[in-house]
C-alpha cells in the first residue's frame, strides 16, 4: 500500500469541519440518523459507528461519553 494511501487512512483526509462531523464522507452501513454517543458533561453529540467506545470527549475531554 502506498505510503500517501497509509497516512490518510490513518489521519484522515483532511474533510472533518469544526464539530466533529465529517463533511464530504459516508459512512458505511450507518442506519440511523440520530448520534450514537453524547458526551454526558457538555452534550456533544458523535455520530461514529454505534459499536465504537470513544473514551473521552474531544470537546471537553470528559469521560462520560456514553452510547445512545
Amino acid at each position: 500500500m502506498p505510503l500517501l494511501k497509509r497516512i490518510t487512512r490513518l489521519f484522515g483526509d483532511g474533510g472533518d469541519s469544526a464539530d466533529g462531523s465529517a463533511t464530504g464522507r459516508e459512512a458505511v452501513g450507518r442506519k440511523s440518523v440520530g448520534p450514537s454517543h453524547v458526551c454526558q458533561s457538555c452534550g456533544k453529540e458523535y455520530f461514529e459507528n454505534p459499536s465504537m467506545n470513544i473514551r473521552t470527549c474531544g470537546n471537553c475531554g470528559g469521560v462520560k461519553v456514553e452510547r445512545v
